[in-house]
């Protein structure tokens, strides 16, 4: 499915892409998923229209990725045929930050294919858009995303409100390592 447009990441164990018509009966079933509808913001049930609308709008957009829109991208498993997750990317229209947001199907966690799409989609859109942090808020009683954010190397920086937390992944770690790097004391408020 490689034809230098759908695929944007691949590791050992799974492909980001773009979504394809297939996938749009797996999307609504988990999108739908009582678990997973109560941790998101999206309305519930999410309508099979609204659906094929996103796919489409998702699979033909070009470019992927535009300043203050979220785009959304398919994981699928190497070696399994089919959508089983996603990961959506918003690059903030004013800054070089950007936000994720992450859904993974029910029968497909617990394997690890979150952790390394996380990391895999981090590493991309720093490099390809020239960021300086990737963001992501969650909500405060949500412990199995809080540490799958930790275990990527995502650190809670800020509450938003009283009910969700702000990570952030900082390009070179915590603290900022690109100045030791490049054998430049840091600043001493580091």
């Amino acid at each position: 499915m490689d034809d230098g447009f759908s695929v944007l990441v691949s590791t050992e164990q799974i492909t980001i892409r773009r979504f394809i018509a297939a996938d749009i009966e797996t999307l609504h079933a988990y999108r739908n998923h009582p678990e997973i509808g109560k941790q998101r913001s999206w309305l519930m049930p999410w309508e099979y229209d609204d659906t094929v609308m996103f796919v489409a709008e998702m699979a033909m957009r070009d470019p992927l990725f535009e300043r203050g829109e979220w785009a959304h991208l398919a994981i699928e498993r190497v070696g399994h045929e089919g959508l089983i997750g996603d990961i959506g990317v918003l690059w903030q229209a004013d800054d070089d930050v950007a936000e994720i947001v992450f859904t993974l199907a029910p029968d497909h966690r617990s394997l690890g294919v979150m952790t390394e799409s996380i990391q895999a989609i981090c590493t991309e859109i720093t490099a390809s858009l020239s960021l300086r942090l990737v963001a992501a808020v969650v909500e405060i009683d949500n412990d199995p995303a809080r540490y799958l954010l930790e275990r990527c190397g995502f650190a809670p920086v800020a509450l938003d409100g009283e009910e969700e937390v702000v990570y952030a992944w900082r390009t070179g770690g915590w603290p900022m390592k690109a100045a030791k790097k490049a054998g430049k004391k840091p600043p001493a408020s580091e």
